[in-house]
């Protein structure tokens, strides 16, 4: 039995979830999946324990457990993106088209001319904030994971200030 289960059923929900969110940290996951599918901390604690095999006080490697999470409290966990073909794994990297100028010395005509292309880039969090104002989104940067609501950015006490982080990873959560 997790040990959210324990202080569930001797405490209840909201007792537990006072006990353990004094008494945690590296629980950004927790707290993105607890804002993200409406549930308590302590109903979060307990799936991230048992879906996500996370101990305590340790963190959660989402790229590896979470997506094969498909659907949790009634709600549909989607992950967002293409297969990484460079990755050593099956990971989705989430990406967007962005056109670059490159000058380059052209032989055949003797000078440096400039080249036009598309080129696939990760999403920074206000890019990606722009591009999918509407919904619910668990998002993970750089050791980290934040709940985007409908554009707003709800995580730990500064996150809504580090905009410009790169995205690794998103899940639409429906």
């Amino acid at each position: 039995m997790s040990e959210a289960r324990k202080l569930i059923k001797e405490f209840g929900l909201i007792g537990a979830s006072d006990k353990l969110q004094e008494s945690e940290n590296n629980d950004c996951v927790v707290r993105a999946l607890m804002h993200t599918l409406g549930i308590t901390y302590a109903e979060s604690h307990h799936l991230c324990e048992t879906k996500l095999n996370r101990h305590p006080g340790k963190g959660v490697y989402t790229w590896l457990y979470l997506p094969k999470v498909k659907q949790a409290h009634g709600k549909k966990i989607t992950q967002m993106g293409r297969v990484d073909r460079n990755s050593h794994c099956d990971r989705k990297k989430l990406t967007r088209t962005k056109k670059t100028k490159k000058t380059m010395w052209s032989n055949a005509k003797q000078k440096f001319i400039n080249t036009r292309r598309e080129v696939q880039v990760s999403y920074k969090v206000k890019e990606f904030i722009k591009a999918f104002p509407i919904g619910t989104y668990l998002v993970t940067v750089r050791a980290h994971a934040i709940a985007i609501i409908n554009g707003k950015i709800i995580g730990n006490w500064n996150d809504d200030k580090k905009v410009n982080r790169e995205v690794f990873s998103a899940y639409k959560i429906a």
